[in-house]
């Protein structure tokens, strides 16, 4: 590594390593506000706060690098620029390109980090956060028992004391015990002059000493009879009770992490794959359905043997066999770890299924392959047609007893008329429903997308904000905390406002969620581009002067054109 080198790595690892440190202590701001009313005044220990702190650092890291890496450039070649330093280089003949060569090669590394972190350290960490926040937010509050405030913490149970002395000592208790879920209101009290509260057994437990006091508990049974006399009345005066309550409902809970792995947010890479090609499956499983479905609810139009259409089938026998692929991986190792199985078999079905598609369109199987996938044969495909098949004599046979059936008889036509109306009815809620559900496989599917597109673009979004940070500082000239944290404010909420909404339109099947997460590193490239252009010619794009000098040319261009007309 040569000098200069050093001096411009050297310039940007500790803005880049500062700028990273503040970006992601905001974002874990936003994060925790996020949540705060819902893990907070329950009594958690600081351990159980720094592990999740250190999960939500973790997981707004795909955020936090693109902007860290926008704020860097910026001031460090603001500040080169700033010290005549990019002059000097500029001077001894060294390019703005070649001098842009060693961060431009840390942020290639960095980019290849985090495409690692968010297709599989960050998923992970996902998982871990998620579990930990439910076990939080199922956490009840510490037990503290107010004065003049019931308390309901204790399952079953309401708690009032008018004066509490210390942590231990209480006066003029009020308890209503609502453990019996047949009672209705509050047929069990007990009133106590003073008493005296305190946890056993590693505060497993907690054991409430009651002094003179008296306790009403009303019994009305179900009974009629029983009812009528007005049921039973307990009174019951004693000068020491106790009761105990267990309190492992106020303990925080270890939530099985598998309840959340179905969400998209906690899937590596290779699992939102494998779950597209899954709900692919699916959709054209539920598709099959509706065809068959119609098909069979409708049997009053004299066709028979309607075959499901190409477009359905064939895609079905490819997704079917590579799931069936994938279930034999798993039951080879399985039954035996030594064995490593082979992969260009495990693929063999979906070759096949590639050969049917090709025969199909009248194209030559390649690979030379026998085409034969699950029974699904390429004749055997090719042989179906979308075509329905009717029967003209026994079409011709129906309609003349048709006619002589109902021919004169209104109330037979009446009642066939009903019937027809009611299976129609029938049919359309039926298809209605199965539309939906055919929807909402449709929209994860698409969620599953956006997310594995995300995990690259975000990735790729460093080398854009590099691209447009360094040559914004070489023109700017300005390094600190002034004009390029406002710059990069403002690219960066150009970068969010993008990202959103292509992240939006993905999902809601405005445009195709595989593109639609691209629109933001897109739509900044130019940028980066032109800039880089204007840091090579010195334009000084964000200085007055530039401004001024180009409305004077084009207020002499204008003058010219006006005195030419004169002449």
């Amino acid at each position: 590594m040569k000098k200069i080198d050093r001096l411009v790595f050297g310039s940007f690892i500790g803005p880049f390593l500062l700028t990273l440190v503040v970006v992601d202590f905001i974002l874990l701001l936003v994060t925790l506000l996020k949540y705060f009313d819902q893990i907070m005044g329950k009594g958690l220990s600081v351990a159980t706060f720094g592990e999740l702190i250190t999960y939500f650092s973790i997981s707004s890291s795909p955020d936090a690098f693109p902007l860290a890496v926008l704020l860097s450039s910026i001031m460090t070649f603001g500040n080169l620029g700033e010290h005549s330093e990019l002059t000097a280089v500029k001077s001894s003949g060294i390019s703005l390109v070649r001098a842009l060569l060693p961060i431009f090669l840390f942020v290639v590394l960095l980019t290849g980090f985090t495409y690692y972190s968010n297709t599989q350290l960050v998923p992970k960490t996902n998982l871990k956060t998620y579990s930990l926040l439910w076990d939080m937010r199922t956490k009840k509050p510490a037990l503290d028992i107010k004065e003049g405030v019931f308390y309901t913490g204790i399952p079953g149970y309401s708690i009032k004391v008018n004066e509490k002395i210390g942590d231990e000592q209480l006066k003029d208790i009020i308890i209503y015990d609502h453990t019996n879920p047949n009672a209705q209101g509050n047929t069990k009290v007990i009133l106590a002059d003073s008493g005296r509260m305190y946890s056993f057994m590693n505060q497993r437990y907690l054991a409430l000493e009651l002094y003179r006091g008296v306790r009403y508990e009303e019994g009305v049974s179900e009974k009629y009879e029983e009812k009528v006399a007005g049921g039973q009345f307990v009174r019951d005066k004693f000068t020491s009770s106790r009761m105990y309550f267990d309190l492992s409902s106020f303990d925080m809970g270890d939530t099985d992490e598998s309840l959340f792995r179905r969400s998209r947010l906690v899937q590596t890479r290779e699992q939102l794959i494998t779950g597209i090609d899954s709900m692919q499956r699916d959709i054209h499983q539920k598709e099959e359905q509706m065809f068959n479905f119609v098909a069979n609810t409708f049997t009053y139009h004299y066709v028979k043997d309607v075959p499901v259409p190409d477009q359905i089938t064939i895609p079905k026998a490819y997704y079917d066999s590579l799931r069936d692929a994938r279930r034999e991986v798993k039951e080879t190792l399985r039954d035996s770890i030594d064995v490593v199985p082979n992969p260009e078999d495990k693929k063999l079905a979906v070759v096949e299924n590639k050969q049917v598609l090709d025969v199909q369109e009248g194209k030559e199987p390649s690979g030379g392959l026998k085409v034969a996938a699950k029974g699904i044969t390429a004749k055997t495909i090719a042989q179906q047609s979308n075509e329905p098949v009717v029967n003209k004599n026994t079409f011709e046979q129906n309609m003349r007893r048709f006619n002589d059936y109902y021919k004169g008889d209104g109330t037979r036509m009446s009642n066939a008329l009903s019937y027809g109306v009611n299976k129609s009815r029938s049919a359309r809620n039926v298809l209605n429903s199965r539309v939906i559900a055919l929807d909402g496989v449709k929209r994860d599917q698409r969620k599953f997308v956006v997310t594995k597109n995300q995990q690259i673009a975000r990735s790729l979004a460093c080398l854009v904000m590099f691209l447009i940070g360094a040559p914004i500082g070489a023109i700017i000239k300005k390094g600190g905390l002034g004009l390029p944290v406002i710059v990069s404010v403002i690219f960066f909420l150009i970068y969010y406002v993008f990202n959103t909404t292509g992240e939006k339109w993905g999902k809601e099947g405005v445009m195709d969620p595989a593109i639609a997460v691209w629109i933001s590193n897109a739509a900044l490239l130019p940028f980066g581009l032109f800039f880089l252009r204007q840091a090579r010619n010195d334009a000084r794009l964000f200085e007055p002067d530039f401004y001024v000098n180009a409305l004077d040319k084009v207020k002499k261009l204008f003058k010219k054109k006006k005195e030419l007309k004169t002449t």
